[in-house]
């Protein structure tokens, strides 16, 4: 099975490889520990094709990360022993919410009336596939394990100041912890940095600012807004008059 995937890989037989990973994830849908005993070999073997970004078909570098995300919801054991893999798998998942066009189309700088963040263009299917394999992972793993790396890889991508797509992607991601946090203190040194950005120079990252206080909040009602009622309502009062 892995032949069929390198070989059509180095072919760049694009049909192929996709049907083949297609298999894997159905496979690893109904009996994921058929992997178990290979899956860091699978997951080294698998992470060329993510990084990988010149595919005629871009979903198909999803493929990988959707089979490695499902292998470890169910069966959480396999990075919870394993702090590099997971540690590794976190930063896969970055790198495609990152690799995305660093264009910013001229209509979405002028949104249309009722615009709907579920409309947006087809370059948000990997920020949107990342920020649910963040959630999966966080749900199946808990967030003692998943925090703590989150955090770090979180803060370190953030700080890229050369590039708006490693921000973006940093406050998409942080958006997703608040469903599985019981302690507003955990959150305590992220958020003023999350404010910072509602005041950056490029768009889409103030977008993305907005939707992490929006998305944190609701997961968190009630402690959130005791805890950072006056600095999120301060913060959102500029944005109100924000030119996009």
């Amino acid at each position: 099975m892995t032949l069929v995937v390198k070989n059509a890989f180095e072919k760049d037989e694009e049909t192929i490889l996709e049907d083949a990973l297609v298999e894997f994830n159905d496979i690893a849908d109904v009996e994921p520990r058929y992997f178990k005993q290979n899956f860091k070999d699978l997951f080294a073997i698998l992470k060329v094709i993510v990084m990988k970004n010149d595919f005629c078909n871009p979903v198909i570098r999803q493929q990988p990360v959707e089979f490695e995300v499902t292998v470890v919801e169910r069966i959480p054991s396999i990075v919870k022993k394993d702090e590099a893999l997971l540690k590794d798998l976190i930063e896969l998942i970055f790198q495609l919410m990152i690799d995305i066009d660093s264009d910013i189309d001229a209509t979405w700088l002028t949104p249309k009336e009722g615009f709907r963040a579920d409309e947006e263009e087809e370059d948000e299917d990997n920020v949107n596939f990342g920020k649910s394999c963040i959630d999966r992972l966080v749900s199946s793993i808990g967030e003692e394990k998943m925090m703590p790396l989150l955090g770090v890889i979180v803060s370190n991508t953030i700080a890229n100041d050369n590039d708006w797509r490693y921000k973006n992607a940093s406050l998409m991601a942080f958006s997703q912890v608040g469903e599985y946090i019981d302690d507003t203190e955990k959150i305590a040194q992220m958020m003023p940095i999350v404010f910072q950005h509602l005041s950056h120079a490029n768009p889409k990252v103030r977008y993305a600012a907005c939707h992490c206080i929006g998305q944190i909040s609701d997961d968190m009602s009630g402690d959130y807004q005791e805890a950072f009622h006056e600095m999120t309502i301060k913060s959102l009062l500029t944005v109100l008059d924000d030119p996009v």
